[in-house]
């Protein structure tokens, strides 16, 4: 049987749901102090989308199952430089693996984790 981390594991332990909205707590998207490699996310009144993105996916890869049938992965993330907007940039590249027992799917189906 697949493992199944309870989501307060990946959300936060103020993480909360019901049938219609799920609660994700912006303090438990803070990193721990000493966490190497570190990472800052500050709450704030107007975090933008793409930072509280990155936040939520730093946390659930920092707490991800780390059993043989885990069926979802994110892999460590990969630096190398790039040169955009005339300046160079550092590009952060990581993947989502879902592993599913599904042979029609052209799609990874989230009921199926």
């Amino acid at each position: 049987m697949a493992s199944d981390p309870l989501p307060t594991a990946f959300f936060g332990q103020s993480f909360t749901q019901d049938t219609e909205k799920l609660t994700i707590v912006k303090a438990d998207l803070v990193p721990p102090t000493g966490l190497t490699p570190t990472y800052q996310f500050i709450p704030a009144l107007a975090n933008g989308a793409e930072s509280i993105f990155l936040a939520l996916v730093l946390k659930v890869q920092r707490n991800q199952d780390q059993s043989a049938d885990s069926q979802l992965v994110i892999t460590p993330f990969e630096m190398s430089l790039e040169y955009r907007f005339q300046k160079w940039q550092r590009k952060y590249v990581c993947q989502i693996e879902v592993y599913q027992d599904d042979t029609l799917s052209t799609y990874p189906n989230p009921n199926l984790i």
